[in-house]
């Protein structure tokens, strides 16, 4: 098991094929971004990780300046996190929470934040909510932070 940053990858054909692949629309789209050569402009100052077990990609997440709502002087932001069905079922999300929270810790910041659909799921991580986001993509949204001191 081990992580990889897309833009450290050896193989990033292979991280492309899973963001394609990924049966949730934000890993194609973000896919399109890369090949658009918009990398460093959505992911410089974070990153785009993959979560690898015999070379094969199970997961990926992001922490990025910005998420999908707009919340300026926040971050940084813990975006995207994608487990593969197939692999679901074994913490994955929790243990690519964690790596993203770690860094975080060595970007120097002290807090991360989260938008998410999913009510119930971070808290147990830490993640206190925050505030309730009507009316954007989803209807609802949540917004979680986390003190990482």
């Amino acid at each position: 098991m081990k992580f990889v940053e897309y833009k450290d990858s050896e193989d990033k054909k292979k991280l492309l094929e899973f963001l394609e692949n990924a049966e949730w629309k934000p890993g194609p789209l973000t896919a399109q971004t890369i090949k658009n050569g918009n990398y460093e402009e959505k992911f410089g100052g974070g990153g785009l990780f993959f979560y690898l077990e015999d070379d094969l990609p199970l997961a990926f997440g992001s922490l990025v300046k910005e998420d999908y709502i707009k919340k300026p002087g926040l971050k940084p932001w813990i975006a995207m996190i994608y487990v593969d069905p197939k692999s679901r079922g074994r913490r994955l999300s929790e243990k690519m929470t964690l790596f993203l929270e770690n860094k975080a810790k060595e970007l120097a910041y002290d807090k991360v934040y989260i938008m998410t659909q999913h009510k119930g799921l971070y808290e147990k991580y830490g993640y206190e909510l925050q505030e309730i986001v009507y009316g954007n993509i989803h209807g609802e949204d949540y917004l979680y932070k986390k003190s990482l001191i």
